[in-house]
This record gives structure tokens, C-alpha cells and sequence, in this order.
């Protein structure tokens, strides 16, 4: 059953702060379910009853440490997107500029992303108040990609044929769909997947399907 959210007693204090960036440092290192709290208070030398006062519960805390996590991925990439249209003079610029944005978060080296962006789908599917938080950082990636799709498309660069939010859910999905070969035993060749992303990205959104 999906949990209703509660409203924060606290916003960017200190202590909240504190468990929060002690969270995010461990998992570095650690998976979320093998963060305890105990291990948490004991580090940061916080008590039982402070984390309580600025969180529903641990596992608010966990869920805003790896939304943390996702958040900083999302800034850097909205960035990168963001100034791909800009800095393109036609077509094949434009899309080179976006293969290699999605490339980057496909190489081989950052599979822990895509797990941590599997485990957070998956942790939403029954925790409403987590839900609402995960759903406000994708909705910024996904309409960082939807706004320079679209000015492509304006532009004849990209397949109008297909609304801009469905080609940038797309993207993502192929990005994030990588993570089945993560978990394989024979890892497939990445410059051969990357070959087929570029055939894809040239049959599904280039303009040239317009024609």
C-alpha cells in the first residue's frame, strides 16, 4: 500500500544536513539496505531523537541521500543538454552532441548508476512519499531533454513525427535498459551497442524519417 507524505519538520538545518551528507558518503562504499542507523548516529555522533525531529523515519534518509545522489547526476546532464542545441550548427552536429551525452551515462565504468536508478524505481513503486520525490528529479531530466528535442525538432533536425517527451522518455530508457548487460556473465561488445545506438538514434529521432 502506497504511504502519504508527510511534510518535513525541518528544511537545510544543520543536523539535517549532517546525516544527510554522512549518508550519501557511505554509499559510496555501501549498499542503501546495508546502511543502518545505528552505524549512521554512531559516526556522525547524532542522537536517536534528533533524526526522528528532522525525519519521518531512517529510511526518509535513505531515500534523501540517494535522491542526493540522482540529483547531482541530473544537474550535470540538464547542463550538458541544455547547450547541445546551441552549440549546434545542423543536424549531424546536433546529434553527435546528444550521443555523446547518453553515451557517457552508458559507459561500462558507471553501471553503479544505473543499479542506484534501478533500485530507486523500484523503491517508488510502494512508498507514495517517495514516489513524489523521485518523480520531481526525473520530471527535470526529462524535460531537459523534452525542451532540446523540441528545439530540434523546430530547427528540422529531429523527427516531428513523435512528440518530443516521448523521444526523451526513449532515450532514457535505452540509457537505463543497459543495466541487463550489467548484471551478464558475458558482457556484450559496448562499440557494438554503440553502434546500434547511433543506427537508432538516426532511424527514431533524426529528421531524415520525416522525408
Amino acid at each position: 500500500m502506497l504511504r502519504t507524505p508527510k511534510t518535513k519538520k525541518v528544511s537545510n538545518h544543520p543536523t539535517r544536513q549532517r546525516l544527510l551528507t554522512a549518508v550519501v558518503e557511505m554509499m559510496d562504499t555501501t549498499p542503501p539496505e546495508d546502511i543502518h542507523s545505528e552505524y549512521v548516529l554512531r559516526e556522525t555522533g547524532i542522537s536517536r531523537g534528533s533524526l526522528y525531529h528532522h525525519y519521518e523515519d531512517f529510511t526518509e534518509l535513505l531515500e534523501d541521500a540517494m535522491l542526493y545522489r540522482f540529483s547531482s547526476g541530473v544537474e550535470a546532464s540538464t547542463a550538458a543538454i541544455e547547450n547541445i542545441v546551441e552549440m549546434s550548427h545542423d543536424r549531424d552536429e546536433f546529434f553527435a552532441l546528444l550521443e555523446g551525452v547518453t553515451r557517457a551515462t552508458q559507459d561500462r565504468k558507471r553501471s553503479d548508476i544505473r543499479f542506484d536508478r534501478a533500485r530507486m524505481l523500484a523503491m517508488a513503486q510502494h512508498n507514495l512519499r517517495f514516489w513524489a520525490k523521485l518523480g520531481a528529479v526525473q520530471d527535470r531530466l526529462t524535460d531537459a531533454l523534452t525542451e532540446c528535442i523540441a528545439q530540434a525538432q523546430d530547427k528540422g533536425w529531429a523527427n516531428s513525427q513523435v512528440q518530443a517527451r516521448t523521444l526523451a522518455v526513449f532515450i532514457q530508457a535505452y540509457t537505463l535498459g543497459k543495466i541487463v548487460d550489467d548484471v551478464g556473465e558475458r558482457p556484450m561488445d559496448d562499440s557494438d551497442w554503440e553502434n546500434l545506438i547511433t543506427l537508432i538514434a538516426d532511424r527514431a529521432l533524426s529528421s531524415k524519417v520525416d522525408r
